[in-house]
């Protein structure tokens, strides 16, 4: 069953605070769309529209910050064909020359103009590269039965094609990497789960000054504390987070128990899809040395609290108002949970959600207090 989670690297706007941006974006189309002549440019901020004429399409944004926004094309959904969306990240002021193929999709696109624009494309174009040179090479080496769980090789050829991996993302990383670039900042953190904490620690050391003090150098740093302090085994620290009501609640009050941190957030729809089965599971470890603790990233607190009074969830919110979700737990993607045994130590993690249930998560609850979910 494949797992349901919203990313938090890929479409979202960046921090960046460098004033009011002018984006352009310039489309040049071939093939026949067939009448399908919508294009979508988008995030989770805002959605603005053109449309497709005489093979040519143009859409004025202002941003307040630098970040990203993705492109779709009516075309792909009108055939109800798979895609993968355009993503373009703007810093500055100016124009994004896109141009596809309507039948070939987006996939065949090209990028220029903007230089953060392209350095961010053609770093997402390189990734892809990486993840099946390595793959190819464990198959050359190992054979492709080894990358079968169950295979008595297998976390010998995984290691192996993970640590190719590393080298991997590392090399092209550093073949784009620029300190004195916003776009930088967003390709770490976007690599951050390919990386060790060395390597994250040399690229956030070789950002200026300037790039450190903004929003996302501040989280890429509070990511790289996550990294040290987020490994099964670790020792949690306390924290203190606000609940609904305003009221401090510190992580300590829950020690002597098992703990489920789950972190969500109120715009992520597989987050509220899992709180019917975790409410049920909820249910069955009631009197047992067990609680759950909901820990929201919302940055609309306003938005939180509207979720929480619909959501109705009888364990205890909280709201992440000094980051520790990054600085020490590094969750990128939502849901994200982890799970703490009563000295206060991590015995695991999962990332995702299980629409049915069964997922790792649940086992590992049967498998301490002994019940069936």
């Amino acid at each position: 069953m494949r797992k349901l989670l919203y990313t938090g690297l890929a479409i979202l706007c960046s921090q960046m605070a460098l004033g009011q941006l002018k984006v352009k974006v310039v489309g040049t189309v071939t093939g026949d769309t067939e009448g399908h002549n919508m294009v979508y440019f988008y995030n989770r901020m805002a959605k603005d529209s053109a449309t497709i004429k005489n093979g040519k399409f143009e859409i004025n944004v202002n941003e307040p910050v630098a970040g990203s926004r993705a492109i779709s094309i009516q075309y792909d959904q009108a055939k109800r064909r798979m895609y993968s969306p355009l993503v373009l990240f703007y810093d500055q002021s100016g124009t994004i020359n896109v141009a596809f193929d309507v039948v070939k999709g987006l996939s065949s696109a090209t990028i220029k103009g903007m230089p953060s624009a392209v350095t961010y494309y053609n770093y997402n174009a390189d990734k892809p590269k990486v993840f099946m040179g390595a793959r190819q090479a464990t198959i050359t080496k190992y054979g492709e039965e080894a990358l079968k769980k169950g295979n008595a090789q297998f976390e010998t050829a995984t290691t192996y094609q993970n640590e190719l991996i590393n080298k991997g993302y590392d090399s092209v990383l550093n073949k784009y990497f620029d300190g004195n670039k916003v776009v930088s900042t967003t390709l770490v953190l976007s690599t951050l789960s390919n990386l060790s904490t060395a390597q994250a620690e040399d690229y956030y050391n070789r950002l200026s000054d300037k790039l450190k003090t903004t929003e996302e150098g501040k989280t890429l740093y509070a990511k790289i504390e996550g990294l040290k302090n987020a490994y099964i085994g670790a020792v949690v620290k306390d924290f203190q987070l606000p609940n609904e009501k305003s009221e401090k609640r510190s992580f300590s009050e829950f020690k002597g128990k098992y703990v489920l941190l789950d972190f969500w957030a109120s715009w992520c729809s597989p987050c509220r899809a899992s709180f019917p089965r975790i409410r049920e599971v909820y249910s069955k470890l009631q009197g047992k040395n067990f609680e759950i603790v909901n820990i929201s990233i919302d940055q609309n607190k306003q938005a939180w609290l509207k979720a929480v009074q619909e959501e109705s969830n009888p364990w205890p919110q909280l709201y992440d108002d000094t980051k520790i979700s990054s600085s020490l737990f590094n969750v990128s993607a939502v849901p994200t949970s982890y799970l703490i045994d009563p000295s206060g130590k991590i015995i695991m993690k999962e990332i995702g959600f299980e629409p049915k249930g069964g997922g790792e998560m649940e086992k590992k609850l049967e498998e301490i207090f002994k019940v069936k979910f």
